[in-house]
């Protein structure tokens, strides 16, 4: 392990004087110094005064604190994370997503293959991988090993979030997306205001706009995403028409997954019903589109809702799309003039 290494990963396990690391790290304490200098440079430690003395600490930012928890992991496991970190090293880890052989690994790398069955030998010592076979070797990771999980997250680069912005007297912006990408968002706007859905979880800081943070389980285009909250009443009354007044979205998009998914005259339907309180949000031409790919199969239209009936508005809409209405039409309109 380098001199760098060894300070950040000293640092990671507790926050240290610099006397204390000087002290206890088994190198030349001017090489130390200069480590200490250049990670301070390069913000990847700081200096945070506790009990009444300066100490170093890992940078709070989300990128390094992910990678402090990689390297406290990583130590648990016996294994040498600035390894793990090399360019040679990651670059045969990345390659393994696509290729499981000495041949594809080391024309997609470049390297020899001396140097890549080293550190395949290297990965399998660590149980990030298993050879399937030995000759020819097949090689492929441990999806399920903690070290490659966070290795994903430090090699990937962000997420895309889907984002939804709405105006008024006091803005906020809608995030949506993965655990790992809410994540990252905390750390980086902990000092904004903020708030995550179902959780209570509010902060109060400079910004005046807040950020509202939905975390859902896997990676979605803002399209899915639509058709998912379609399907709720809270979709249907609010989410959905924010994404149709203030998102994005790619209408040729949403009929293509609502053909595969059979659900063309329920998207269709509540567009047409949108676009008839407020006509500027839909577009004419995606209603005609979603009109020539209707079904012949009629469709519920929203089951959970079907305990409290209908009011009558619904008989032009589901004959025109061929649907069965179970929609609270004045939850709409608030929703519509929300926008």
């Amino acid at each position: 392990m380098n001199i760098k290494s060894a300070v950040f990963g000293f640092v990671c396990i507790k926050s240290q004087t610099i006397n204390n690391v000087v002290k206890k790290l088994p190198y030349k304490p001017s090489s130390i110094y200069n480590a200490i200098e250049e990670m301070l440079r390069d913000g990847k430690i700081m200096k945070i005064k506790t009990h009444g003395e300066i100490q170093l600490d890992v940078s709070k930012d989300y990128k390094n604190q992910k990678f402090k928890e990689f390297f406290i992991k990583s130590l648990s496991y016996g294994i040498d994370p600035e390894i793990l970190l090399r360019e040679n090293t990651q670059a045969v880890w990345k390659s393994l997503d696509d290729f499981d052989n000495i041949k594809d690994l080391t024309n997609k790398t470049n390297l020899s293959e001396k140097t890549a069955r080293r550190i395949l030998s290297l990965f399998s010592e660590y149980g990030l991988v298993k050879f399937e076979k030995k000759k020819p070797i097949i090689v492929k990771k441990a999806p399920d090993h903690p070290i490659n999980i966070l290795l994903e997250y430090l090699s990937n680069k962000t997420e895309t979030s889907s984002r939804i912005y709405t105006p008024g007297s006091t803005p906020f912006e809608e995030i949506i997306s993965t655990p790992d990408e809410i994540e990252k968002i905390l750390y980086d706007k902990i000092d904004e205001s903020l708030t995550i859905k179902r959780t209570g979880f509010l902060i109060k800081g400079k910004n005046k706009k807040i950020s509202v943070l939905e975390s859902i389980p896997t990676k979605q285009t803002l399209e899915e995403f639509f058709i998912h909250k379609l399907m709720t009443p809270e979709g249907v009354e609010d989410t959905c028409i924010k994404i149709l007044a203030y998102a994005d979205i790619n209408y040729d998009a949403l009929l293509h997954l609502a053909i595969k998914q059979d659900i063309v005259n329920l998207i269709g339907c509540y567009l047409d019903i949108v676009k008839g309180l407020k006509k500027e949000i839909v577009p004419d031409k995606a209603i005609k589109k979603f009109k020539t790919n209707i079904s012949n199969k009629k469709s519920v239209f929203l089951k959970v809702e079907m305990k409290y009936g209908k009011s009558g508005w619904e008989k032009n809409f589901e004959k025109k799309w061929n649907v069965d209405l179970y929609l609270d039409i004045g939850a709409i309109e608030h929703g519509v003039r929300a926008t």
